[in-house]
């Protein structure tokens, strides 16, 4: 049985402290939470993989969330040996941030397609953030990685897209992605092809935009020297994406 933590309460000490051991999921409430059974599923195959315990009945979890009574918030919810976490956070991304449009520097470090903790979201995330936080310093939104054999994986808290001529394409996830749970609904909503992107394509695209689950769709307006002012179906899909969850 797991201790249950809401917010900031004591964890008891396990693997997940010491070396990282443990999986967790970001998950937006609106007036509900948002994907809430994708992210189960996707906690509970990483919770297997990691062999870290018993996994979590979807049933505890909306327990638990009518207790909370949350809107309009992001939740993340992490699971080590001994440990059940679920801090809420507020919203930070403003109408401003999707008018403006994310920009994103592209790292230097090669990301490893061969992981086998790429496709699960493991407490082992400092690489990511260190990134992430340097591109900060140096004013960009968003940091993206590059795989070992040259090609686009994701970024740091995102998956990303591309459109060229009408085409929207993303990476295939043996580049070394997590599958995000707004790419999977994009992915059945739209015809997106997954395939390998170079640098040149990437650079090359009419529009590119990224996704995660609290940001839901964001247009980038600038990646390191190159600026992107053509959003015709970024907007589009963020409209359509808006317009359904908030249902």
């Amino acid at each position: 049985m797991r201790n249950l933590i809401i917010n900031n309460e004591k964890i008891q000490l396990d693997n997940g402290y010491f070396f990282g051991r443990g999986a967790f999921e970001t998950i937006l409430i609106k007036s509900h939470p948002i994907f809430l059974k994708e992210h189960i599923d996707r906690l509970n195959k990483a919770i297997e993989f990691l062999n870290i315990g018993d996994t979590v009945d979807i049933r505890y979890i909306e327990n638990i969330l009518d207790r909370l009574n949350l809107k309009n918030c992001g939740l993340k919810i992490v699971v080590t040996e001994k440990n059940i976490v679920f801090q809420s956070r507020p919203l930070t991304y403003t109408s401003g941030d999707y008018l403006r449009g994310f920009s994103l520097k592209i790292s230097e470090v090669i990301r490893n397609s061969t992981s086998k903790i790429n496709n699960i979201k493991s407490t082992n995330y400092l690489e990511n953030i260190l990134e992430r936080e340097e591109a900060i310093k140096k004013n960009y939104d968003e940091v993206i990685f590059f795989n070992e054999k040259g090609y686009l994986a994701e970024g740091s808290i995102s998956n990303i897209f591309i459109v060229s001529s009408g085409e929207i394409f993303t990476p295939e996830v043996e580049e070394g992605i997590l599958q995000g749970t707004v790419r999977e609904y994009l992915l059945g909503k739209y015809h997106i092809t997954q395939r390998k992107i170079t640098r040149e394509d990437l650079i090359n695209a009419d529009e590119v935009f990224i996704t995660n689950s609290l940001l839901g769709i964001m247009g980038v307006s600038k990646i390191e020297d190159k600026i992107f002012s053509n959003n015709k179906v970024t907007n589009k899909i963020r409209e359509e994406y808006e317009a359904e969850i908030d249902v």
